[in-house]
């Protein structure tokens, strides 16, 4: 098995308007897209932006007759403390393949609104860490923990400042990622056109001492040419920290493939 994209997004997302057969002219041998899935999202006026599951059902039926892909159904949760209860019974009636784990809004303001930059970018940090890590210990479902930093994009972090100002809340963070067997993603978002690579330079080694061994990309496209986005350029940051496998989860089984 070839590693694949293992996040991005359609037209089932608020904020795409991508078509599925525009990312299968890659020919992937399995595709799975995960749309969003946030619950009173501030970054919507808190609506439920939730991914329509018929719509999904038929139209993977539907590509399964044209391709000879193995599709999958994939989803990326967004989850704020207090939604947990709601989340987990949608879950129960909807089978998802992969399951991702996010962190977007705190129920007041979506951590990339305009309304941060009125805001400490220490204060805004803290709060974004604290509620991952509250969210890692009460939510219980997911495969893998996308984009750490996130709740920092709209400012400027150096590793300095996250190892010592947030060293502590980052290791708990990660001691719940180890211990629940998730994967740490590295996004080509935050990878690229936020400039982040320096902050996953600080994490990555700090995910391994603890005993971090999983890890994924993600493009997080919501574009078809975004597909694999900066996947070359990723690996190559893991290869230097000597990671020589990615994993790939399928509902509850994973696998190991060699980084692309």
């Amino acid at each position: 098995m070839n590693y694949y994209d293992q996040h991005l997004h359609t037209f089932l997302s608020f904020d795409s308007e991508e078509q599925f057969e525009n990312y299968l002219g890659n020919k992937p041998e399995f595709f799975v897209a995960t749309d969003h899935f946030d619950l009173e999202n501030a970054g919507t006026g808190f609506k439920d932006d939730i991914p329509d599951y018929a719509i999904l059902t038929k139209k993977l039926a539907e590509l399964n007759e044209q391709y000879d892909t193995t599709f999958l159904r994939g989803i990326e949760l967004g989850v704020v403390p207090g939604q947990e209860a709601k989340i987990q019974d949608y879950l129960a009636s909807h089978t998802y393949d992969l399951k991702l784990l996010s962190i977007h809004q705190n129920g007041k303001f979506d951590y990339m609104d305009d309304i941060v930059l009125t805001k400490d970018k220490f204060a805004v940090a803290k709060m974004y860490f604290d509620q991952m890590a509250e969210v890692l210990e009460s939510f219980p479902d997911g495969h893998i923990l996308t984009h750490f930093e996130y709740g920092l994009r709209r400012f400027d972090f150096t590793p300095e400042e996250l190892e010592s100002r947030f060293e502590k809340e980052l290791i708990s963070i990660f001691k719940k990622v180890i211990q629940r067997e998730l994967a740490m993603e590295i996004n080509a978002k935050s990878f690229g056109r936020y400039q982040n690579e320096v902050l996953y330079r600080y994490a990555i080694p700090l995910y391994q001492s603890l005993g971090g061994k999983l890890f994924t990309l993600g493009s997080d496209a919501h574009v078809a040419e975004d597909y694999r986005l900066l996947f070359p350029e990723m690996a190559n940051l893991l290869r230097e920290f000597d990671v020589k496998q990615l994993v790939v989860f399928q509902g509850n089984d994973r696998f190991y493939t060699d980084l692309p």
